[in-house]
């Protein structure tokens, strides 16, 4: 073995050029592959670590039943003592005693629900790490003290010092009301944590919600979180004689789960196509360096080595070339890892779309995984084996003599074929000659040209298959809701206030109808409202819909599962799916719908739920009830003719931009206070979270582009240096160095072309067909629920001005890359090149 190994390693001494082409294929596409998970790796720890430090803990103790229902008479009693018995359990490294619930809090004219914990300030602190993250006032001290977001405190136009007054459904069903001092507030960069938690003393929680005694949980945090699963099964075993139940964060937050899930998925999808690709690199230079060894192994038959001997050879030196590739590529994507795991990559320009990823902050730091390297390693090893053990096989069948006499045969064309290059210097003849060389060494050929043609199909399949992701998210997004423009009193975007209202709404609707680009409208009176059962309460905006109007403009009266959509006249509320499990509620309950009139004053109205809507968006179907316009207008106060918003259907969708400038400067807005706002506008979560997939997709891209460029660059450098006896025969038989350079990038256009229609061809025939078939995602449906206007199905779509500039830097990254080895070729010495073969 000793002797077999040195011999290897001599091989691959003899010829550094090739064995260095190797290398850096190989190095390359494990770094790309290693850093590429690690960072979707970062995404899943980060969000998994924040939500579970910041706000839940990674387990629970709930008394059963409450974790389903999530009614407040559910509770916990505190003569139990279950903190002592928690406590007892190994891996348990501190617990909290808590009362949790939702609230309207109110200041001055504006409100905004939130969800309210009552904590034992002296100890929450060692289960999660809020206090931590106060930016201006302090942590909490005394009763009647709340800190709150710096996102809701500015929504509510709060300060240190400032009185709040929160307005809940207390646990015997009566409504609880009290008043608070904001004495702190706290920033950690995620927006459901920012925009809508706060934190109050539990003795002032109990009081509020009636729970004197009680608490709704108990909240604990692991030494390890890899021993989580032993942790609550360890708990439940101790509290197995109480009536209560123990959850661990996957149970606790299963959007978050869903939401690890979808990256999951993705990233196999991506991970997937960069492994063909960078499979398709080390396959090719692998092929290379073995296939241009014919004359060499028959050198070595002619000298008595076995067939055997040739090929057990051949695989110890692709296993050593994989092998010191992996650790090359390991150090490269471990170190580039490793800087962006304490710089972090800077994701703040997208905090909005963060909003839709639970406990995503703007910072994302990449993470290593054990496995996933190990995964990397065998599956290099694998791809390098299986691409020399054929070509190795083929080349110890050969006869000696044929194997050494391919030189000549060379020789001979080249004579044949030299008269035309030397004779005449016409660019014409170059590109004969090149494509010539093209045809005369198929093989040599097709291995070049696929280099090209794997990363245009893998590119074309991943622009595609991103471009149908955005669609799809942009079309059922504004679809749904937002319409393409909407027209409303400036600063309703923000506040939801009734007394923000365009009068003469109606008329105002037929002069927006008269413009060509629009090709419906509809009134609304939205406004902000809590609904509620005899058990359960929740925040929620309320749409007040004129329903003939409304469905010319969006396409919800379609998403209905169970009743009937919101009708002219008559009464009843139509609320989402999710939001109707969330309250246990069912079609012909009563629901108490709770806001605020125009006037300041609370007021609260029941209504019977006469539908229920399904649009696969978890955001959506949670939080957005529909009543008829009328309604509304009685519930808030309005007049007849008053409406929030005037919402607009475009025949195309590209106009939402121009056509919103264009009304903001037009008298008919500009008179009454009004303003345009076009869906990009309404919609920050969706366009940025489009741009921040964009973000996340270039990033991926890019690497699987340096992959797929290195790769190309590393076949046609083979494929140009292998042939060094070749070049220098034209070389002594007179050819001078200008013109083989021509010959040589000739040769790389042909060949870019070949692999760039190939590329093409099957990159889109696999468009094509996912494009009527779709991507089935439905195993992770429950995941796409977190991202708006996402269904379990994506269609790919091809945009071909999206396409089309990285199809041409591939091309000229093809021909280019042939520009050294033309270079190098033309400098050799024709005496030496020979004798090198």
């Amino acid at each position: 073995m000793i002797a077999w190994l040195r011999l290897a390693f001599g091989n691959l001494r003899v010829n550094r050029r090739r064995t260095g082409i190797t290398l850096l294929s190989v190095a390359v596409g494990v770094g790309g592959l290693v850093f590429l998970w690690a960072f979707i790796d970062g995404i899943n720890a980060q969000m998994i670590n924040n939500m579970t430090g910041y706000v839940t803990g990674d387990l629970k103790v709930h008394q059963r039943g409450f974790h389903d229902d999530r009614e407040m008479n559910i509770a916990l009693a505190e003569r139990w003592n279950l903190t002592r018995e928690v406590s007892a359990v190994t891996g348990v490294a501190a617990i909290t005693p808590r009362v949790a619930g939702n609230a309207l809090a109110s200041h001055d004219d504006q409100s905004r629900a939130l969800q309210v914990m009552g904590v034992d300030s002296a100890i929450e602190p060692t289960v999660t790490r809020l206090d931590r993250s106060i930016i201006r006032g302090r942590y909490l001290e005394e009763d009647n003290e709340i800190i709150m977001g710096v996102d809701a405190a500015s929504a509510l136009g709060l300060s240190p010092g400032d009185d709040l007054v929160l307005l809940v459904q207390a646990a015997d069903g009566s409504i609880g009301a009290d008043r608070f001092m904001v004495v702190g507030i706290f920033e950690t960069g995620i927006k459901r944590i920012d925009g809508f938690v706060a934190q109050v003393p539990l003795a002032s929680a109990q009081t509020l919600y009636a729970f004197e005694g009680r608490f709704t949980e108990i909240a604990a945090r692991v030494e390890s979180s890899d021993r989580l699963d032993a942790v609550v099964a360890g708990v439940r075993n101790q509290l197995q004689a109480r009536n209560v139940e123990v959850l661990g964060w996957p149970t606790l937050l299963p959007s978050l789960v869903q939401m690890v899930a979808f990256h999951d998925a993705v990233a196999y999808i991506v991970i997937f196509v960069v492994f063909v690709v960078v499979a398709a690199g080390i396959v090719n230079t692998i092929l290379m360096s073995v296939l241009e060894r014919g004359r060499e192994f028959g050198v070595m038959m002619a000298l008595g080595t076995s067939s055997n001997q040739i090929v057990w050879l051949v695989l110890l030196e692709t296993a050593i070339l994989a092998g010191l590739g992996y650790l090359l590529g390991l150090a490269l994507g471990l170190s580039l890892t490793g800087y962006f795991g304490i710089q972090g990559l800077d994701f703040s320009a997208y905090i909005k779309a963060m909003d839709t990823m639970p406990g995503l902050s703007g910072i994302v730091y990449p993470t290593i995984e054990f496995l996933r390297l190990v995964v990397i390693g065998v599956v290099v090893l694998s791809v390098a084996l299986l691409a020399a053990v054929i070509p190795a096989w083929r080349a110890s069948r050969n006869n000696p003599l044929e194997a050494m006499g391919t030189h000549r045969t060379m020789i001979n064309r080249i004579r044949r074929l030299h008269w035309q290059v030397t004779s005449d210097h016409r660019l014409v003849v170059f590109a004969q000659m090149a494509l010539r060389s093209v045809f005369r060494n198929p093989r040599r050929s097709v291995i070049t040209a696929s280099a090209t043609a794997f990363g245009l199909a893998a590119y074309l399949f991943l622009y595609a298959f991103a471009d149908g992701f955005f669609e799809q998210m942009i079309h059922n997004s504004t679809q749904q809701l937002s319409g393409h423009v909407q027209v409303m009193k400036k600063g309703h975007d923000v506040d939801l206030s009734p007394i923000l209202r365009i009068n003469n709404g109606n008329a105002l609707l037929q002069q927006l109808l008269q413009r060509p680009e629009v090709e419906a409208a509809a009134p609304r009176v939205l406004l902000r409202a809590m609904v509620a059962n005899p058990g359960k309460s929740r925040p929620v905006e309320l749409a007040g819909v004129a329903p003939e109007l409304e469905r010319a403009v969006t396409e919800l009266s379609g998403y209905m599962v169970q009743g009937t959509y919101v009708e002219s006249g008559e009464t009843g509320i139509v609320i989402g799916q999710k939001l109707a499990e969330e309250l246990g509620a069912r079609l012909g309950d009563k629901l108490v719908i709770t806001a605020q009139q125009a006037g300041g004053d609370l007021v609260s109205s029941a209504q019977l739920i006469r539908g229920i809507y399904r649009t696969g968006s978890d955001l959506f179907d949670t939080e957005y009830v529909f009543v008829d316009i009328n309604a509304a207008r009685r519930l808030t106060g309005l007049l007849e003719d008053d409406v929030s918003r005037i919402v607009l259907r475009l025949s195309d969708r590209t106009q939402s931009v121009g056509l919103a400038q264009t009304l903001d400067q037009s008298t008919v807005l500009t008179r009454d206070g009004l303003v345009a706002h076009d869906w990009e506008t309404l919609l920050p979560v969706v366009v940025q979270m489009v741009q921040m997939s964009q973000v996340n997709f270039y990033l991926i891209l890019s690497v699987v582009f340096l992959v797929v460029a290195i790769g190309v660059m590393n076949t046609m450098v083979m494929s140009v240096m292998e042939r060094t006896p070749e070049l220098g025969v034209m070389l002594a038989l007179g050819t001078r160095g200008g013109q083989l350079q021509l010959t040589i990038l000739f040769e790389a256009f042909f060949l870019a072309i070949l692999g760039m229609q190939a590329g093409t061809v099957v990159g889109g025939l696999l468009v094509v067909w996912l494009g009527n078939t779709g991507i089935d995602l439905s195993s992770i449906s429950g995941a796409l629920e977190a991202i708006p206007g996402i269904t379990d199905r994506i269609y790919p779509v091809l945009m071909f001005d999206h396409v089309w500039l990285p199809s041409m830097l591939l091309f000229l990254c093809s021909v280019l890359v042939a520009l050294y080895p033309a270079w190098r070729a033309s400098r050799l010495d024709p005496v030496e090149a020979i004798r090198h073969g």
